[in-house]
């Protein structure tokens, strides 16, 4: 089976849910996309993320959500093409990080115009072992909601340096959201609510103590 015919079947896998033995044995079949051209297309795109080791699920949902808002094919087309280059640029930035979520969050910062450097930083900030798609998902949240992206990195990774988990982390982001909703400014929503989850964190000397070693310096 040709690479372009095997990556059809994967994404028949991925939208029917089934086990990976009967969907290849049920043969190639084709991306849910009624007009012919834009089908062709996106699954050329999406055998070539594929032959360059990138996840296809989100490249996959990308075609299915313009499917879903009745999108020009065109649109599609650009929509799965950017994305698999920001997969693939977060896949630089972020190794040796190679999960799905996390490259997904990469390519979701860096679709919100987060800076590659920050993703590195990010990625930097914690253990190698550890997820960054938490933090990653925070930072494109908060510059979302424009903070500037700096003063962003900069209190998401100072919590990190201070222990937070990422429990923590996601409760930085719903809170400024929350707070963000209710009037107050996205800058000082920030400020208010790292101070208090740092307030809970160890000291930085305890932080430095107990921190694994494998955390990667920045």
């Amino acid at each position: 089976m040709n690479m372009h015919r095997r990556v059809i079947t994967l994404v028949a896998l991925a939208l029917a849910s089934v086990s990976p033995a009967p969907a290849f044995a049920q043969g190639p079949v084709v991306l849910r996309i009624a007009d012919a051209k834009t089908r062709v297309v996106v699954e050329r795109e999406i055998a070539r993320a594929a032959a360059r080791g990138l996840p296809l699920q989100p490249l996959i949902a990308k075609a299915m959500e313009g499917v879903t808002k009745q999108a020009t094919g065109e649109r599609i087309q650009v929509a799965v093409s950017l994305l698999a280059k920001r997969l693939e640029q977060a896949r630089v930035l972020l190794a040796p990080s190679t999960s799905v979520a996390e490259l997904t969050s990469g390519a979701d910062a860096l679709a919100i115009g987060v800076p590659g450097t920050m993703l590195k930083q990010i990625r930097a900030a914690w253990p190698v072992e550890r997820s960054v798609a938490m933090p990653l998902d925070v930072l494109t949240e908060l510059v979302a909601r424009r903070i500037p992206a700096q003063h962003a990195l900069e209190q998401i990774t100072a919590l990190m340096a201070r222990g937070a988990t990422p429990s923590q982390i996601a409760s930085l982001g719903s809170s400024v959201q929350a707070d963000v909703a209710a009037g107050l400014a996205p800058d000082a929503a920030l400020d208010v609510r790292a101070r208090g989850v740092m307030s809970l964190l160890p000291s930085p000397a305890a932080a430095a103590a107990s921190a694994p070693s494998g955390r990667r310096q920045p």
